[in-house]
């Protein structure tokens, strides 16, 4: 089944976003119309309603977003196949504004928090109201049944990954201190900390598949070391390395492997929540 995400970024009210979540309707207002053809609609109402009919026509995972509401979490549900749109009345009766959306209900919908799935919020649709979502494809369905992440990379958020690699480098003694915040605090390194004797510790973490963006990658990072400094590039399964003295290519699923290995009850409760209570 697709993979959909819903912005609710419309003309509202708190009280009248509080109604489409309790009752767990998607939303599109474009025009205070009850009609639901898209024909009825300038071109950015004609293509988002057209979307929405094409993804209840054919069934579809959703994830909604609510923010305005001030909300940590998403409603995670399910459109099911040949599901309806209708034109319906909002009124808050603080105000006494009005608005008319185009509605569809939510099947099975679950509130899913961000901090239990960050890829739902970190991987969103940048400015779409209505679009699909294959990237958070594998995320979604384990949110909508309340299952555990498959243990795949590809279920994580890049900063979720340098996190790991970190915690990698620690439990194999390559790495004592940070000097740095893991992440985007310095241009092509990821990681930079000292070892037990002092040594600069770099590393890159990608998830690149291209020969030339990894060799890239990999000069750059080498660029900011000095010949006593160690560097780690952390990397996908079989991606295409040209071997080099200088630089421990380490694959991501590698890092994945030893780390649940691990006897560490703290390393195991990570994993568990990293991917929302996988063993």
């Amino acid at each position: 089944m697709q993979t959909v995400f819903v912005r609710h970024n419309c003309s509202s009210t708190q009280h009248v976003l509080e109604q489409l979540w309790k009752r767990r309707l998607i939303a599109l207002h474009y025009e205070n119309k009850l009609s639901t053809n898209p024909a009825d609609y300038g071109p950015k109402g004609r293509n988002a309603l057209k979307r929405l009919w094409k993804y209840c026509t054919s069934g579809a995972i959703v994830g909604a977003d609510y923010r305005r509401l001030g909300r940590a979490a998403m409603l995670v549900g399910e459109l099911p196949k040949n599901s309806r749109v209708q034109g319906e009345e909002f009124r808050d009766p603080d105000t006494g504004h009005t608005f008319i959306y185009k509605v569809a209900v939510l099947h099975r919908a679950r509130e899913v928090r961000f901090v239990d799935y960050p890829l739902l919020l970190g991987r969103q649709p940048r400015q779409a109201t209505i679009t699909g979502w294959p990237s958070a494809a594998r995320v979604l369905e384990a949110a909508i049944h309340n299952h555990p992440l498959p243990y795949d990379a590809s279920c994580l958020h890049p900063s979720q990954l340098e996190v790991l690699c970190y915690e990698y480098l620690r439990e194999r003694h390559h790495l004592e201190r940070l000097l740095m915040p893991i992440g985007r605090s310095l241009l092509d390194i990821d990681i930079l900390g000292l070892d037990k004797d002092g040594n600069k510790v770099l590393a890159q973490v990608t998830h690149s598949m291209s020969k030339s963006k990894l060799d890239d990658k990999r000069q750059r990072l080498l660029q900011h070391a000095l010949p006593s400094d160690k560097c780690f590039f952390f990397v996908p399964e079989r991606a295409p390395l040209a071997v080099s003295p200088n630089v421990e290519s380490i694959p991501i699923t590698r890092v994945l492997s030893a780390l649940k290995a691990s006897s560490r009850v703290s390393t195991k409760r990570m994993l568990s929540e990293m991917f929302a209570g996988h063993s």
